[in-house]
């Protein structure tokens, strides 16, 4: 008889989409969205649909392998568990008997974003061997943080209520390929009157569903924010009760952060055309309440953190946060309240350890570090993609002293530079705990089918892994009910349930307790208040006031601005050169036609700069905005021109902050 298995997709996704598995003779035969989910309704987008003939391909790694070749040739053999374990035990002890703990990296990345074998699935071995700390910061952390200063956290207001917004701001986000389950919400609000606007360098799917597009260039939405704001307060349609009873610091920041700010200047460093940010706060202050949706790429710039905090000000302002339907919302992942501190274990350490950011992990492995990274583990990361400045890191990589296992589900560029590569279970043959970023369900995965070949989750790995070396801390061999167990159990947002209730249901929404802001748990400030001007912010170096801080290259330089959002049919590189995805094609660099310059369109074309180039098929269509090229992640080299270089805040990534020269090749 045919069994029906709910889960969960943990994919780098605000969707993190409800799912069921049907299974007949231990076989998953059929993979659908669970219809009772209240989010994402059934549906399941274009990357996912083929994931189980993804999962069951023939390019599956099912048994463990160790290199035979040199570096980056991907010559490997066959290897048993227990010759792998053993040997990288070995090789950990010796390191930790030589360099000490902090040799040692585990390197996870957002391969899968769930709480069990995502970032933390490795945490509680490293701690106990005194690995070094893995900042995982390559993602959101900038924007995360800028928002964290003036509201508490970077949730303002839920997504789902776009629905009673009369104006949708899209800031920076690409809903329909990133995102597409909020897009109905997008519509509700839409059949009731709202008007939508996205804000983008470039035409997105997005932008052309749209009432308006607005193509600032890259890296000034801070800007932007800014001219919308002094433009609010000349035309008076700042909120004085709002203010005065739930903010901090409003009349300093009025007068001095908003001092030589105006419409027209925004205009100006955003390259938009006369009056587009006044008729913009017009829009604003005659649309009320105004809802902004803004995602990670808006902040992947030098100044990204300071980008989000100047964003949140709007609904701040207006009074729009205590509107439903008004704020503004980056991530809804702080709404579950999980107890990572609970699952990762730091107190299991021995003494104190570094920290390394992996946006850093060229410059970490040639660099001069002490004790040196000897021992890479990388899990969910493909970083010989992924990480900015490829070339560098593939060098580090390159290393004939490092020591690197990769646990991965195919092979990929980071595997060619491993010397073990261990099969890793996919979602429909481990258990998950799974939070979003996108809306407020936690969802558990249930196991569906057996794993394929000798693939080990990564629970399970790390838990053989410990046993090997003689770790026998009940912490670090907890089960994964034990583990999800210690992530439930101190959220107040899930109080009074249990995993039992969730497993047999497969999602619960998280509790909302009421606030000051209308649908959501207030400001979680020092203060309690929205603040304008942070001590916090003032001590980090952030400075007390929001500013704007300009791109490093985006907005000036020899040849054109490159940025690099998601493809419809990957998410960030997995997936990429699957049979299953093939749709995802040749990597395809979109020009202005003013920037042509003699390239035909359809002509093959080099982008590089210093740093490093790529090849891609030109596109030139008005689209892209003058000054401003455009491919996709995921199926292109891009990452090979991008700087390994630090954002404003939490060392965050600046893929969006890259300059290259188009030439045909």
């Amino acid at each position: 008889m045919p069994r029906e298995v709910l889960g969960a997709c943990s994919l780098d996704c605000p969707d993190a989409c409800a799912w069921v598995v049907t299974v007949e003779d231990g076989e998953a035969v059929k993979l659908r969205g669970n219809p009772d989910h209240p989010y994402t309704r059934g549906g399941l987008c274009t990357k996912v649909n083929p994931y189980l003939t993804w999962s069951a391909g023939e390019h599956r790694l099912l048994r463990p392998l160790r290199r035979i070749g040199a570096k980056g040739e991907g010559r490997f053999e066959r290897i048993s568990w227990e010759e792998a374990l053993t040997t990288i035990a070995r090789r950990l002890r010796d390191t930790i008997d030589e360099f000490g703990g902090e040799a040692i990296w585990p390197f996870a990345g957002t391969g899968t974003v769930g709480h069990l074998q995502g970032e933390y699935a490795g945490s509680r071995l490293f701690n106990v061997l005194g690995a070094s700390d893995h900042l995982l910061n390559i993602c959101s952390l900038a924007g995360r943080l800028g928002m964290e200063l003036t509201m508490g956290s970077p949730f303002g207001m839920l997504p789902t209520d776009l629905s009673h917004s009369a104006l949708i701001l899209l800031w920076g986000t690409n809903t329909l390929t990133s995102n597409q389950h909020l897009w109905p919400f997008v519509q509700q609000g839409r059949d009731r009157g709202a008007e939508v606007i996205v804000i983008d360098p470039f035409r997105t799917r997005t932008a052309a569903r749209a009432d308006h597009h607005i193509a600032p260039l890259p890296g000034t939405d801070g800007a932007l924010a800014l001219g919308i704001v002094a433009e609010l307060v000349r035309i008076g349609a700042a909120d004085p009760t709002f203010l005065d009873a739930h903010t901090l610091g409003w009349e300093q920041f009025r007068d001095e952060g908003l001092a030589g700010w105006d419409a027209a200047r925004a205009d100006d460093i955003c390259g938009l055309a006369p009056g587009t940010t006044s008729w913009l706060a017009g829009r604003i202050a005659s649309h009320r309440p105004t809802g902004i949706r803004t995602t990670m790429g808006v902040q992947r710039h030098a100044g990204g953190g300071q980008a989000t905090r100047l964003m949140s000000l709007i609904p701040a302002v207006t009074g729009d946060f205590d509107r439903l339907g008004g704020g503004i919302t980056y991530s809804t992942g702080s709404l579950y309240g999980l107890d990572t501190e609970a699952r990762r274990r730091v107190d299991l350490r021995p003494h104190p350890v570094r920290t390394l950011a992996m946006t850093r992990l060229g410059d970490a492995l040639l660099g001069d570090l002490d004790p040196p990274v000897k021992v890479l583990f990388a899990w969910a990361a493909n970083p010989a993609v992924s990480n900015p400045q490829t070339a560098k890191v593939r060098r580090g990589l390159a290393r004939d002293d490092l020591f690197t296992v990769v646990v991965e589900h195919v092979h990929t560029e980071t595997t060619r530079f491993a010397d073990i590569v261990l099969p890793g279970t996919t979602q429909i043959e481990h258990a998950e705990l799974q939070d979003s970023y996108g809306h407020h369900f936690l969802q558990w995965n249930e196991p569906a089918v057996a794993p394929r070949g000798e693939a080990r989750s990564h629970t399970d790995l790390f838990r053989d892994l410990a046993r090997v070396m003689g770790v026998s801390d009940p912490a670090v061999l907890a089960s994964d009910e034990e583990l999800a167990s210690d992530l439930i159990g101190g959220s107040p947002a899930l109080e009074g349930i249990t995993l039992d209730a969730l497993r047999e249901q497969g999602w619960v929404e998280v509790g909302l307790p009421p606030g000051p802001v209308t649908r959501s748990t207030g400001f979680t400030t020092p203060s309690g208040r929205f603040e304008f001007t942070s001590t916090r912010a003032a001590s980090e170096g952030h400075g007390l006031l929001p500013h704007w801080i300009p791109p490093a290259e985006a907005i000036a330089g020899e040849g054109v601005a490159l940025i690099s959002p998601a493809n419809q049919h990957l998410v960030n590189s997995t997936f990429a050169g699957a049979p299953t995805h093939i749709r995802a094609g040749e990597p395809v660099l979109t020009l202005h036609p003013d920037d042509a310059k003699g390239i035909a369109d359809g002509a093959k074309v080099r982008a590089s700069n210093g740093r490093g180039a790529f090849e891609a098929t030109a596109r030139i269509s008005r689209d892209a905005r003058p000054g401003v090229a455009h491919v996709t992640k995921g199926n292109s080299a891009v990452n090979e021109t991008v700087e390994e270089r630090d954002a404003d805040m939490g060392q965050g990534a600046v893929y969006h902050d890259n300059r290259v020269l188009v030439e045909p090749v």
